[in-house]
């Protein structure tokens, strides 16, 4: 694990570290990130309840049982981010309010809830629960970011990972990070995610034109997140994957 004692002029761009967020963020100085997009653990203790023991997907979620990580998360979030930019920060409905109440605590102003429809559903109780086809993302400002393009709704449309194609247990889809980096960022600006997993964040960035910076606590994931952005690197192709405003 790579231990973080310099400041921010000496992290580098297009990096992820493998670190404990809270303590890389300590590293960044204040009101130096242009946009946040980031998939946090959501305190919900998740583990999958239909893969086996031995699956590659079957193992918790660190931090996932970490309320206090979340507040200092927002804290910090609110901290490295400039004035008058935006952060998304995805969610469970089932800790939705806490979410909202930490973010409302560090300072945000919560524009709206999105709902990312995934157009199909988790599995759940299959016979006393309804199919959860959604997940919430809060779109929140410091200050006030307009956002770019068109007004869109706030019921966005993308896909799942497919199950044969996940490299992260809760994998989200590159094109719907575009959509997040697209509508309030701009080429060449700084994207942040403490919570990187496999790169996705990251990868969304490169398609982008934009910088990234972010912190992976698990090395296993630490070296998948590598190993994509590797081949991103080789593979490139702009705009990759988005087919524009959903």
């Amino acid at each position: 694990m790579l231990t973080l004692q310099k400041r921010f002029d000496m992290l580098k761009f297009d990096r992820i570290y493998n670190s404990d967020c809270i303590e890389g963020m300590k590293q960044i100085e204040t009101r130096k990130v242009d946009l946040i997009v980031t998939d946090p653990p959501y305190c919900i203790s998740y583990k999958t309840g239909w893969r086996a023991d031995d699956h590659r997907f079957s193992k918790e979620i660190l931090n996932d049982d970490n309320e206090q990580l979340i507040i200092d998360y927002m804290s910090e979030c609110y901290r490295i981010l400039k004035d008058d930019s935006a952060a998304y920060i995805f969610c469970s409905a089932k800790t939705l309010d806490f979410f909202m109440q930490q973010a409302r605590n560090a300072g945000f102003t919560i524009k709206n809830v999105l709902i990312w429809r995934k157009n199909n559903h988790t599995a759940g109780d299959l016979e006393a629960q309804y199919g959860q086809c959604y997940e919430p993302i809060l779109y929140l400002n410091k200050g006030r970011r307009t956002i770019n393009g068109k007004r869109l709704e706030d019921v966005w449309d993308f896909d799942r990972v497919p199950s044969d194609k996940l490299v992260h247990q809760n994998e989200k889809p590159i094109p719907l990070l575009m959509q997040c980096i697209l509508k309030s960022s701009d080429e060449g600006d700084l994207v942040f995610d403490g919570f990187m997993g496999s790169a996705s964040t990251a990868l969304a960035c490169m398609r982008t034109n934009r910088n990234f910076l972010g912190f992976e606590l698990d090395g296993e994931y630490f070296k998948v997140a590598q190993k994509r952005i590797k081949e991103e690197m080789f593979n490139q192709k702009d705009m990759f994957g988005y087919v524009g405003d959903r």
